[in-house]
């Protein structure tokens, strides 16, 4: 069994100044196979991510602190901590989190890691196809999967 504290601060694997985010992921750091985790920190006054939605992950966000917005299809509202949202597959998962307050929000977000998966961005009019983690090596010799991104259709 392998074990890290995932409140440390430090190492982030990505901070995005222009999102005021920054992650730090665990999943592949412990070996995980079919889970994935990751802390988000959002900055006060973080705009919100792409809206989106995956055909082939289901994800769970828990609110550790502030008060982060979310906005589905259906809307937005504002998150507290111990909130916890569950954004299935397809449309219905839709979502994206922002933080427009002036304090800090730290979110555990959690999902499966099945591949194929599709990442589909409606509002900008794309998607993204993966066959494999695009993150993990590819050992000599092996498959490299498809890692694409296209247009949607019925878009002009």
């Amino acid at each position: 069994m392998t074990r890290l504290n995932f409140l440390d601060d430090e190492p982030w694997d990505e901070t995005r100044e222009d999102f005021g985010l920054r992650t730090r992921s665990f999943g592949h750091p412990l070996g995980a196979d079919k889970l994935g985790a990751s802390l988000l920190d959002l900055q006060p006054g973080a705009p919100e991510g792409w809206l989106h939605m995956h055909y082939g992950v289901e994800e769970m966000f828990f609110v550790l602190g502030g008060t982060p917005t979310l906005r589905t299809g259906s809307g937005e509202e504002q998150l507290s901590p111990g909130d916890v949202v569950y954004c299935p597959e397809g449309i219905e998962g839709l979502h994206t989190l922002s933080n427009p307050t002036d304090e800090p929000a730290r979110i555990l977000g959690v999902s499966t890691k099945r591949f194929p998966d599709v990442v589909a961005y409606p509002e900008r009019g794309i998607a993204w196809v993966a066959t494999r983690h695009p993150e993990r090596p590819v050992a000599e010799g092996g498959d490299t999967g498809i890692i694409a991104r296209f247009e949607l259709p019925g878009r002009e």
